[in-house]
């Protein structure tokens, strides 16, 4: 079940944090470490609803944040659309519960609330050494845009946008 996200859901949502730094340290990617995503990001997601998370088994399974914010490297790309997109950020399945389509739900609900809010475009980035999420982007319909760099992480991330029909 996705829901919106509670702040009795924190400690949950940082393990999945840490779990999911692990992870991706492992591969060489530094996209995710101590200065982001910290709790203070989760909690203001919350405080915004902006935060979704997969339920199963009375635990969190993977969260992922929906809201309209784009960063300012966002401006350098040739985007398809001008106008409102809805921006996925901050987006996980807990180690334990991977490869169970649970990531794949929570994109289409990404859609289906955007659709509900009358927008029709989905805006993304993710580390270029991130490799499984730029794959999975890919394989659900996202086209490649172009590179930006962010934060202070040495590797650009690519930016994928989806049109929704």
């Amino acid at each position: 079940m996705i829901r919106i996200a509670r702040y009795d859901d924190i400690e949950q949502i940082l393990n999945i944090v840490k779990e999911t730094i692990e992870d991706l340290q492992k591969e060489g990617n530094y996209q995710w470490g101590d200065d982001y995503p910290t709790k203070e990001y989760f909690l203001e997601d919350i405080k915004n609803a902006s935060l979704y998370i997969f339920e199963r088994n009375n635990e969190v399974a993977g969260f992922i944040c929906l809201n309209k914010q784009e960063d300012e490297a966002y401006k350098k790309l040739n985007w398809q659309k001008q106008g409102e997109a809805i921006v996925i950020h901050r987006f996980a399945v807990k180690r334990s519960y991977q490869n169970q389509r649970i990531g794949s739900k929570l994109l289409e609900f990404a859609e289906n609330l955007a659709r509900n809010k009358g927008i029709n475009y989905l805006k993304v980035d993710t580390n270029s050494k991130n490799k499984r999420m730029n794959a999975f982007f890919q394989k659900h319909g996202f086209k490649f845009v172009g590179q930006i760099y962010l934060r202070k992480v040495p590797d650009p991330f690519n930016c994928y946008e989806k049109v929704l029909e």
